[in-house]
């Protein structure tokens, strides 16, 4: 169990140090990287029935990480970069074997015990279940408390103390558990030779380039790590107009995963020079519109458009917790420093999500701002377009439309680009949401205009009168903004001020307002609106790219992920490269050695399916309750718990359940589960955490039980028939689970959640569909 738990320590690790490190937490990755090494455990057993003892894997298990983790951190690979270097490539490689490689000796511990377990193989398999259950919460422990480094130093702690329990000399003994103490102090020190170098393409990189920039905090929780830049050269306004005069504030910079910089502000409220820049910052217009009203600020970052809002006048402001360590640094750390904004007599802090927030129903607000806190990303890898982003999907909107008042104010900016991408997807996004709730005339609802880098959307519950449509002209021409939609625009006050050789976002915006689905199905890029089973808000590409992107990859910048899928599809191959040798080496051993007649074929059919399955189940169950579970690391561990522990408990009753039957309920339970997810989900926002993870727990269980069964039930058949067949069963499972790893996070991408899960389904339908073959000579018998 101490070395199944330490490998789920590693893996969740993992995930976190890669969204430091990189611009992903790519869990399906790392994930896929874990089965794969337990394929590749299989192969070794096949080849080598006599395995080393269980001391001797532990403690390669702990070198295996301590060389990964050196690896991952010592060579210079940068997913931004792959675009263009093609020396990523390799790089990258070598990156996947040396992750890959911890799981290769924990598999080889575990399935070694399987392969001679003689009856005990669902106690085994159930024990190690548990083990990594366990090491999920182990993972958030160790994050919380020691950090991402200090948490690789327990995974390796993990594996001594293990290799110390099977040790059978107690001098050996005394000095694994002495040396695994030691590991796990280093690593929480985090000296400078081991602490984590980030991609010098990562924001929190270039800044402490600045001679000047001091990293004065830094700190890791369980679902991110947050650190503090203070440099005179920190001057962060999104969207703030030429037209403003005077000189800019000291602000700090925090960087959340190395991404920001979020600018903590040393200004009051009620600074007359906050006031003046305040008049000149986009969203404010919302504000001159609905005086002394009340605001809902989502996605707040460092608390700049909080401050704003204060300044211009709102009467109180709500902010939520979205990331628990910011609101921390802003309450303690760095409250002096933002001239107490956080303790502000008008601004409550909530202690629930942006999402959280959205979906209660008691308080309406006067003006509800998506504000725009995270940093421009030109995206070449494509690393950024994985991410989920829950905030900017159609139901969000919806949500955030329905918590307005009578007159209420929806706003939203983003970033602008050249052609156009985020601000009109966001734009395209708006418009659905406005059409769903049943505004059959957006076009009287909304405004929209544009700066040299943002665009404004606003949205009234009301349509716009003349003497606000006044005031919004006034705004535009003191500020230097140019309209792209407003009621009765003229084809004079387009493109007057920021001016472009076409006036292609007014044309863009107006397509897509009254002809919103041509114009998104002629676009170039993906517009379409992201929803909750699908939000990938940051996914532009399409398939009809594919031929611009392949023409231009490594020449220029490609700001819409093409080639980043196509690294996807480079990682689905390479999964399938090293998935063929697993399966296929074992089954050369083991024609020259004496079998029983068993089905190959069946054997291929069968495991492959429950290896394939379970990952296609699995991910999209992470992914989907990152959303009610507010973090994707915490999503990752919950899941992650409840699935493997589960399993472990349907090994144990395996042998009391009949195969078929067994398979025949969980995919009436998927079946269940894929339909009833979404409103499952939109069901359980509203409640307190503990509530929503313990609704999860309802759902994920009876899934994990049973799918559990399968596996152990499909090893004793095959005992009975040939013990021989057992390791490369072991290694087919593996194999077919990394390859489905990947597939399930491209299927996600493209089709959604539940398609992910429907395809698990039909894929566990075939293993249902391959029982009869697999104990066919057992029946015989």
């Amino acid at each position: 169990m101490l070395i199944s738990a330490g490998s789920l320590v590693y893996e969740i690790s993992l995930t976190r140090i890669f969204a430091v490190q990189q611009f992903h937490h790519f869990a399906f990755l790392v994930v896929g990287m874990a089965v794969m090494g337990i394929a590749a455990s299989g192969f070794l057993i096949a080849i080598r029935p006599s395995s080393p003892p269980p001391s001797l894997l532990a403690l390669g298990y702990s070198g295996a990480v301590l060389l990964a983790y050196l690896i991952i951190n010592l060579l210079p690979f940068d997913s931004y970069s792959i675009a263009w270097d093609r020396q990523q490539i390799w790089i990258l490689l070598l990156y996947f074997l040396a992750s890959g490689g911890p799981f290769v000796f924990t598999g080889w511990a575990v399935g070694a015990a399987l392969a001679n377990a003689s009856g005990e193989s669902h106690r085994l398999y159930a024990a190690s279940m548990i083990g990594s259950g366990v090491g999920c919460l182990m993972a958030l422990v160790g994050m919380e408390y020691l950090g991402g480094e200090g948490a690789i130093g327990l995974s390796i702690a993990l594996g001594l103390f293990a290799a110390a329990v099977f040790s059978t000399r107690l001098p050996a003994r005394a000095g694994l558990l002495a040396l695994g103490s030691i590991t796990l102090f280093i690593f929480t020190l985090a000296p400078h030779w081991l602490e984590l170098r980030l991609s010098p393409y990562k924001p929190l990189s270039t800044i402490r380039l600045v001679p000047d920039a001091e990293l004065t905090y830094s700190r890791w929780s369980a679902s991110s790590r947050v650190d503090v830049i203070e440099s005179g050269s920190i001057h962060v306004f999104p969207g703030l107009s030429l037209s403003a005069s005077g000189g800019l504030p000291l602000q700090a910079g925090l960087f959340v995963d190395g991404e920001g910089p979020q600018p903590i502000t040393n200004l009051s409220s009620d600074d007359p020079a906050l006031h003046n820049l305040a008049s000149h910052m986009p969203g404010t217009l919302a504000y001159i519109l609905r005086p002394h009203g009340t605001a809902l600020i989502l996605n707040p970052g460092a608390g700049l458009n909080p401050l704003l809002a204060l300044a211009s006048g709102v009467e109180h402001v709500t902010i939520p917790t979205d990331d628990p360590l910011v609101t921390d640094v802003l309450e303690s750390a760095y409250l002096e420093f933002s001239q107490g904004l956080y303790s502000h007599p008008r601004l409550t802090v909530s202690p629930r999500s942006s999402r959280g927030l959205l979906s209660l129903s008691e308080k309406q607000y006067t003006v509800i701002e998506f504000a725009l806190s995270d940093s421009f990303h030109p995206v070449t890898s494509g690393a950024f377009s994985l991410s989920e982003n829950f905030l900017l999907t159609k139901e969000s909107v919806i949500q955030a439309w329905n918590r307005l008042s009578d007159d209420g104010l929806l706003v939203i900016t983003r970033w602008v680009g050249t052609p156009p991408s985020e601000s009109a997807r966001a734009w395209s996004t708006l418009i659905a949401a406005l059409r769903e709730t049943g505004v059959s005339t957006p076009q009287s609802h909304t405004i929209a205009y544009r700066g040299m880098r943002t665009a404004t959307m606003i949205a009234s519950r009301e349509p716009f009168t003349d003497d606000e449509l006044a005031l919004v002209r006034d705004f535009l021409q003191e500020n230097g903004f140019d309209a792209l939609v407003l009621p009765n625009l003229e084809p004079d006050e387009v493109n007057r001020r920021n001016v472009l050789p076409e006036p292609v976002y007014h044309q863009l915006y107006t397509n897509l307002l009254e002809n919103h689905e041509t114009t998104i199905r002629d676009y170039p890029f993906n517009l379409t609106p992201p929803r909750d089973t699908q939000p990938y808000f940051f996914h532009f590409f399409r398939w009809r790219q594919t031929s611009d992107v392949l023409a231009t990859l490594g020449k220029i910048w490609q700001p819409f992920g093409g080639s980043g899928y196509f690294v996807l599809l480079g990682l689905l191959v390479l999964m399938i490269l090293l998935g063929i040798p697993l399966v296929l080496a074992p089954l050369y051993v083991l024609r020259r050695q004496s079998t029983a007649a068993v089905p190959r074929a069946s054997v291929l059919l069968f495991f492959g399916s429950l290896g394939a399955g379970y990952l296609l189940i699995e991910i999209p169950l992470i992914q989907s309750l990152g959303l009610p579970l507010d973090q994707p690391a915490l999503a990752l561990a919950t899941v992650l718990f409840i699935l493997l522990l589960a399993s472990g408990l349907g090994s144990l009753l395996s042998p009391r359940l009949s195969l078929r039957p067994a398979l025949l309920v969980l995919i009436l339970v998927i079946a269940i589960v894929t339909i009833a997810l979404p409103t499952f989900v939109q069901r359980i926002l509203p409640l307190p955490l503990y509530g929503r993870i313990a609704l999860s727990i309802v759902i994920l269980l009876p899934l994990g039980l049973l799918m559990g069964v399968p596996f152990v039930s499909g090893l004793a058949h095959l005992e009975k028939q040939s013990s021989r067949l057992i390791p490369w069963a072991w290694a087919i499972n593996g194999a077919l689970s990394g390859v489905s790893g990947v597939l399930a996070a491209m299927i996600a991408l493209s089709l959604g959640f539940q398609a992910t899960l429907f395809a698990g389904g039909l894929i566990y339908v075939v293993a249902w569909f391959a029982v009869p073959h697999l104990t066919r000579n057992e029946t015989r018998a």
